[in-house]
């Protein structure tokens, strides 16, 4: 059996001398071998779950007292405080952990293919499957945008308002309203399928980027080349569909432009992570490490979307509880890190059923936890979606619906669904 007491120690040791790097640390309690060191470890998630301090105290307080007794006790907290010299090498500990995790769980895949006389090979596939998510468990991202960009070349400036608090939307009628987005808070961006909620991310996160913010993507459905093409066919006013296939469908203005939205592009430090099912605390890790990078610039974090990110723990299945638990988590980074942190957000069905298809704020799922921890949420709506005949033609609203330090109200702009851009309506008058 392969596993590592020694980090798991480690680990533990270091989150009781500075709780605050439990929040950084992306370990599951199934990553631990040790029976003594997993309970642990789980527990301490439970009560930094909790906002609580992790100690003898509260782990008794939490798990019970005979339990903690049992797990050794307040002896056995010293001992694992003892067994690190300084905190600074948690990070060695968790890649250690999640190596012989890693390496268990391999040999239990592979067990069939080397045991079982009977195994058939069409059952290969969903071995390799379960392989890749292994080795993609716990890896930190590195984006390179200038790879991407170098790779799209070969594929054939919107003025931002001054003086807001916060960082700049782009567009005028919105930004008067939240005088930017400001730092610390949660904003919920909610909407039915193809109302455009990523169009309007990458609009905010290209306006922003211009700017000299560092927008930060966590895009846990599209891929980060999807995304790219999407903004550059919005920086470069090129119809998506032709983006599909420049080769064929792009006329000299057409490269012209590509040409010129790359470069308008290399101007924005955009930063994306596109693994699927990250959870909160994976996302903080990467914050993190862009501050690290820019110590001296404004960072814009942005999720697509939060349905898609993986909860901390389980909850029995329960979406109620799992969505509480990310809807807080995301408003602690974005506390922590003084940031405005952007989620979009899927739309219940129920919003099809009604007469009036304006979302409401009972139409986000598990509504409550949203609405409490959010400090600003709006939704996203296209009458030309639902009324072919409608004189609201390329008008997307954006409704308000709460603000916790400003006005609440909805605003018209122009949507140009096939450019992938988003404008103030004066601006086409």
């Amino acid at each position: 059996m392969i596993y590592n007491i020694q980090a798991e120690c480690g680990i533990l040791g270091c989150i009781l001398l500075d709780n605050s790097i439990i929040h950084e640390i992306s370990l599951m309690p199934e990553h631990f071998h040790d029976f003594q060191n997993r309970t642990l470890y789980s527990v301490m998630q439970e009560l930094a779950r909790k906002s609580q301090p992790i100690n003898p105290i509260t782990l008794i307080e939490e798990m019970g007292h005979s339990n903690f007794y049992q797990l050794g006790g307040p002896a056995y907290l010293a001992q694992l405080k003892e067994s690190v010299p300084s905190i600074h090498g948690f990070k060695s500990y968790e890649a250690a952990v999640l190596e012989a995790w890693k390496a268990r769980t391999v040999q239990e895949i592979l067990k069939p293919i080397v045991n079982d006389p009977d195994f058939r090979p069409d059952n290969l596939q969903n071995i390799i499957k379960q392989l890749n998510d292994i080795d993609k468990t716990g890896t930190r991202e590195k984006f390179n945008l200038q790879e991407h960009l170098v790779k799209m070349y070969e594929l054939p400036n919107i003025p931002v308002p001054q003086g807001l608090s916060g960082i700049p939307s782009g567009l005028n009628d919105l930004d008067d309203m939240t005088d930017g987005f400001q730092d610390e808070d949660s904003i919920i961006i909610g909407a039915r399928p193809s109302m455009g909620k990523t169009a309007l991310m990458l609009n905010i996160a290209a306006n922003a980027g211009l700017k000299g913010v560092i927008p930060v993507i966590f895009s846990l459905e599209m891929s980060a080349e999807s995304l790219i093409k999407r903004m550059l066919s919005m920086l470069g006013g090129i119809d998506g569909i032709k983006i599909r296939n420049p080769y064929h469908y792009f006329n000299d203005d057409d490269r012209a432009r590509w040409v010129k939205a790359i470069g308008l592009m290399e101007q924005i430090n955009l930063q994306i992570f596109d693994k699927p099912g990250q959870t909160v605390n994976e996302m903080r890790a990467q914050v993190r490490q862009v501050k690290k990078d820019y110590p001296n610039k404004k960072l814009l974090v942005m999720i697509d979307y939060l349905t898609l990110i993986r909860p901390q723990h389980d909850h029995n299945g329960n979406a109620h509880l799992q969505v509480s638990e990310i809807s807080a988590a995301i408003k602690a980074m974005a506390k922590e890190f003084k940031v405005p942190v952007i989620t979009l957000a899927q739309l219940s069905r129920s919003v099809e059923q009604r007469a009036n298809k304006r979302p409401v704020m009972s139409d986000l799922r598990e509504s409550g936890s949203i609405e409490q921890d959010a400090d600003v949420i709006m939704f996203l709506y296209r009458d030309e979606y639902y009324n072919k005949d409608t004189d609201k033609k390329n008008i997307l609203e954006i409704d308000i619906a709460k603000q916790r330090n400003g006005p609440t109200g909805t605003i018209e702009v122009f949507y140009d669904k096939e450019k992938n851009t988003i404008r103030d309506l004066v601006k086409i008058l």
